[in-house]
């Protein structure tokens, strides 16, 4: 009875940031990295003298690459002067810290900085001082994930015997306590494009080089080790940022690892049970699409068979055909910042190197997959029962059970848990039905990781614009505040907010 436009594994990740890959498909051929000073006039026609690597050049543009690891695309109209340099150091992690308190208020920021990583923590208020040592290990714990992360990948490559490079600049994580304080960031970094601000979980920015996430997502830590991959993937080396890599490659290779918690427990050349069950149910894109272009990634219907896909033929040429997918990971690592692939490049480029077609290779998958599985005694997932729903949105973890009684009515219960690690949180919770009823739980103060009862109650509130009649599916819907802050104080008055019906 569950209903949503994306499914939880899709809303996930963002896609290595959608804007990254808007850019990269208007602009051109690339040169190699040099240290330069730049005067360039900006937008408002001021002149600045711009201190960077340049990183790329195609198609009327220049990628600069600045001391925070941060990309800048200009006009080559813009650039007026360039000059030889020694190039700019990188900043330190404390000084990138720095930089982010300064950005989002000493108030509202903590951070932790050790020699390649520095982890932020954005407030959606300030903190009381007793907190504060839940903070500084939420972001130790952070820190030390992101060193498991690195681990793993590092034997990925080493298995494949893959070149890399040491990260030149910090490798920056910053989460966000709240969903609504990260759907704002997010807007603002991607301009709307791409996914749905509100769909998606994290996203690694091609263009920050940051890692960015909720922290209702180090519940799982699913999320976080998703984008961490790409990150990883683009500061070491193995493909160049804003190069013309397939978003099938990134995301095949990052949805291969498989995490339980804060622990990695499975790599790109095992079977993932429900990206494999999700490509073989796939009915509207198929390989060849993805292979010759990014577009269903980018869109909120097709993402998702487009990410089994990517799991899926990431798979198999890594297991299947070992020797050909090193030398195409050969190929688009040479691939540079700021080139330009079209539909029949990439495609050729696909199958020059492996030999077949794509649509061949796709019909070799389901036995190849049959037999690993096997081999593997992966088990599939069992299927949850009807009116049955596990979400996380908020810092909230909310179970419940949904059906209809004699009268037609839907009738649900069920449990929730507050997932921060910081603090104290007030919730509201709403079960909203494609009839416009709902029902709803008010939870003023949850002690952090404290499980409640949601007791059973009638979805018989009617929401604005409801269209009225029987209910057949639902959604879960959670908001949540600080709760001594003016939000959490209304709902406790009463002033709880009326769900707007949404088709």
């Amino acid at each position: 009875m569950d209903r949503s436009t994306l499914s939880e594994n899709e809303r996930r990740h963002g896609f290595v940031l959608r804007m990254t890959m808007l850019i990269v498909s208007l602009l051109g051929s690339a040169v190699p990295a040099i240290a330069d000073v730049f005067t360039v006039r900006e937008d408002d026609n001021n002149v600045v003298t711009i201190e960077a690597r340049l990183a790329g050049e195609g198609q009327g543009s220049m990628a600069l690459e600045r001391r925070d690891g941060r990309i800048e695309i200009v006009p080559l109209g813009q650039v007026l002067k360039r000059q030889m340099s020694p190039g700019p150091e990188p900043l330190s992690t404390t000084e990138v810290l720095e930089r982010l308190t300064e950005r989002f208020g000493k108030d509202k920021f903590r951070g932790h900085a050790d020699p390649t990583y520095a982890i932020g923590l954005v407030l959606s208020e300030p903190l009381p001082k007793q907190f504060d040592a839940k903070a500084a290990a939420l972001l130790k714990k952070g820190a030390g994930f992101m060193k498991l992360v690195e681990k793993v990948f590092l034997e990925f490559v080493d298995d494949l015997k893959i070149d890399i490079v040491k990260p030149r600049y910090p490798l920056v994580l910053i989460i966000f306590e709240t969903d609504d304080d990260f759907i704002r960031f997010t807007n603002e970094e991607t301009g709307g494009r791409g996914l749905s601000a509100g769909n998606i979980l994290g996203y690694y920015s091609g263009l920050t080089n940051h890692l960015v996430i909720r922290m209702s997502e180090c519940h799982t830590f699913e999320t976080p080790l998703h984008e961490a991959i790409h990150q990883q993937v683009y500061n070491r080396g193995v493909l160049q940022r804003l190069s013309p890599a397939p978003a099938w490659f990134n995301e095949g290779i990052a949805t291969g690892f498989e995490g339980n918690g804060d622990r990695i427990n499975a790599g790109p050349l095992k079977v993932n049970t429900r990206y494999s069950r999700a490509a073989m149910r796939a009915r509207t894109v198929n390989w060849d699409e993805v292979v010759a272009d990014d577009r269903a990634f980018r869109g909120d219907v097709l993402a998702g068979e487009a990410y089994a896909h990517a799991w899926s033929i990431h798979w198999f040429l890594a297991t299947k055909y070992r020797k050909q997918y090193i030398e195409y990971l050969q190929l688009l690592s040479q691939k540079q910042t700021l080139q330009r692939d079209d539909r029949q490049t990439r495609t050729t480029d696909f199958e020059r190197i492996f030999g077949k077609p794509v649509g061949k290779l796709q019909s070799e998958f389901p036995q190849a997959l049959e037999l690993a599985a096997k081999k593997q005694k992966v088990t599939l997932e069992t299927p949850k029962p009807p009116g049955y729903l596990l979400t996380q949105a908020n810092l909230a973890e909310v179970e419940l059970t949904a059906g209809r009684v004699g009268n037609g009515a839907m009738q649900t219960e069920g449990r929730m848990r507050n997932i921060s690690h910081l603090r104290p949180m007030s919730f509201h919770v709403t079960v909203e039905t494609d009839s416009g009823t709902y029902a709803e739980w008010l939870l003023p103060n949850i002690a952090p990781l404290k499980q409640v009862p949601l007791p059973k109650q009638f979805a018989d509130k009617r929401m604005q614009n409801a269209p009225g009649g029987p209910s057949q599916t639902f959604v879960v819907r959670v908001r949540a505040a600080v709760p001594d802050s003016d939000t959490a104080q209304q709902w406790q008055r009463g002033q709880l907010p009326v769900p707007v019906y949404r088709e």
